[in-house]
């Protein structure tokens, strides 16, 4: 009986040592296939059209702000103000009318000065995978950079690489709270287990759904003449009595979006991208260019303003 006993428990012994040398050795895999698209920091990621942010919680089970989820916002805000990215893809879980990680990404992205039209949500990413296999499929990402923590960054791209997606990494550092032990030894079964959904037992996503288009890239075709073109884009739909002033009226807020616009350039980039600088105008040039136009049209903005209130006050 003891005999048994001792052949049994080398049996789990050997068990589990093979275990063990599976995981290290398919982790080795993943990061090895890896390694070398996964920036050093967010200042020197690459540029793509797309930048997928992944969701997670914005909270601690005990309380406090996840640090985590706020080193991505401020990765993801930085690829815009270095006009790394035309668009970012907010994908997180959304599967309770409570919990809503896409729309609480947006709200804080807009906080940081995001504008919106730089965003889409996509509300079925309830993991990496389903992340990753959504935005190729559902909505025809083909390129793209994957901003979270250097130690997650291994497995979705290995995903990305299966899914035919190209995709590069963008580290999102969280300074105030490295990964501990029990993260990521997560991470380790995590990126096994990546494995055998993989090539073993074909894993779906949870949520596929019909195909959806990304908003046309706003920076990639003016970003390199012009700075603040992504502001310049957007569409200004007007009332009727807007569409009543004259042309000089137009001028005016053409002029003072200019201005606008300029000092969003001088204010809002605290980090310079050296390898466009050349090729970057002035923005206190870009400004003092804008302040002249306003004022030159400020006769035929009083002329149109004049014609216009009369009509205002018959309609009242």
């Amino acid at each position: 009986m003891q005999r048994v006993i001792m052949r049994a428990g080398w049996t789990i012994v050997g068990l589990l040592a093979a275990g063990a040398m599976t995981v290290v050795g398919l982790n080795l895999w993943v990061v090895m296939a890896t390694h070398d698209r996964i920036a050093t920091s967010p200042l020197t990621c690459q540029s793509r059209e797309v930048g997928i942010v992944f969701g997670t919680s914005h909270g601690l089970v005990g309380g406090g702000s996840n640090p985590h989820y706020q080193a991505r916002l401020d990765t993801a805000a930085q690829l815009y103000r270095l006009r790394r990215v035309s668009n970012l893809l907010l994908s997180g879980d959304n599967r309770t009318r409570y919990y809503n990680e896409p729309m609480t990404m947006w709200r804080d992205l807009r906080a940081r000065n995001v504008p919106q039209e730089f965003m889409t949500l996509d509300y079925a990413g309830f993991s990496t995978f389903d992340t990753l296999v959504r935005a190729h499929k559902v909505f025809g990402v083909d390129e793209a950079v994957l901003v979270t923590q250097p130690w997650h960054l291994p497995r979705a791209l290995f995903i990305a690489d299966a899914l035919g997606l190209e995709a590069v990494g963008c580290p999102a550092i969280s300074e105030r709270q490295p990964p501990g032990l029990k993260l990521m030894l997560r991470e380790w079964l995590a990126r096994a287990a990546t494995v055998g959904d993989l090539y073993l037992w074909g894993r779906k996503p949870r949520f596929l759904g019909p195909q959806e288009s990304l908003p046309t890239p706003v920076l990639s075709s003016h970003s390199s003449s012009h700075p603040s073109s992504s502001h310049s884009s957007d569409k200004h739909v007007m009332s009727p009595r807007e569409d009543s002033v004259t042309a000089g009226a137009g001028q005016q807020a053409a002029a003072s979006r200019d201005v606008a616009d300029a000092v969003d350039v001088a204010d809002g980039v605290d980090v310079v991208d050296t390898a466009n600088a050349a090729d970057t105008p002035d923005p206190h040039a870009l400004a003092r260019q804008a302040r002249a136009s306003l004022l030159a049209s400020l006769p035929g903005v009083k002329q149109a303003l004049l014609q216009w209130l009369p009509v205002r006050s018959d309609t009242n």
